[in-house]
């Protein structure tokens, strides 16, 4: 009963953090933004892809270490966890080709 009660409150506790993490780095980026008017931030795909690739990677060791340690609600949340971020992190990406292949559409046809 104990290990499941601890088990439970790591899953949420750690869980937690990192959402708290990731609200906070969305909050400082919104406000670089902002401060920019509304223009492109220079860095800003870099840092969230960073962030999406180490946000995805460490909580799938995570899970993995806690998979091992017996606390197999918090192995799944971090895993869930680590899943989303990799999602985010390929449609991130995937958006990021298609514009980049429709600039260099436009680019082309401007020259012609």
């Amino acid at each position: 009963m104990l290990s499941g009660v601890v088990d439970l409150v790591v899953a949420v506790v750690v869980t937690g953090l990192e959402v708290a993490a990731l609200a906070l780095l969305w909050f400082r980026e919104s406000l670089k933004a902002w401060a920019a008017h509304g223009r492109s931030v220079p860095g800003g795909t870099r840092r969230l892809v960073v962030v999406l690739v180490v946000g995805s990677v460490l909580p799938g060791l995570a899970a993995a270490g806690f998979f091992e340690a017996d606390l197999k609600a918090a192995a799944v949340s971090q895993a869930l966890v680590a899943s989303v971020l990799g999602s985010l992190l390929v449609l991130g990406l995937v958006t990021e080709v298609g514009q980049w292949f429709s600039r260099g559409r436009r680019k082309r046809g401007a020259q012609r």
